[in-house]
């Protein structure tokens, strides 16, 4: 097929691909519909090596999922320490674990503090005092 784009013409054959009618059917609209399917699409799939909670696997470009590391070294523990020659980089990172969770229980005491004002502005004691409570939890 014979194609012009901005004064460019150029050929394009789209993929041709086997069609096959499914056994499924439909209703659509009080019509009757029948669904097709491609018979073979080749999905590449990723070739990576990658960690899931400790333990080591791999896809092949199939799609399969291999562990390389328990066939090679045998079954590997789950939980290892961390070994680190640079602990600067694990004291950046316990160092901003830290302040995320200090910004967070902030954040949580603002809350509820707006939400014990607004408590006490409609004179709801009940929830006043379970707000209340849950400050005292949370000091």
């Amino acid at each position: 097929m014979k194609l012009c784009y901005r004064g460019v013409e150029y050929d394009y054959n789209p993929p041709s691909l086997e069609v096959h009618e499914s056994e499924l059917t439909g209703c659509y609209r009080g019509r009757p519909l029948h669904f097709t399917y491609v018979s073979h699409v080749p999905v590449p799939q990723p070739v990576a090596t990658m960690t899931y909670r400790g333990v080591g696997y791999a896809t092949t470009p199939q799609g399969k999922v291999v562990s390389p590391l328990a066939e090679q070294l045998g079954r590997q523990p789950v939980f290892q320490t961390v070994q680190s020659t640079d602990n600067s980089v694990l004291k950046a990172r316990r160092h901003l674990l830290k302040d995320a969770a200090e910004a967070h229980r902030i954040n949580m005491q603002r809350s509820l503090e707006h939400r014990i004002q607004v408590a006490r502005s409609q004179g709801n004691n009940y929830l006043l005092e379970q707000l209340e409570a849950e400050l005292h939890q949370l000091a």
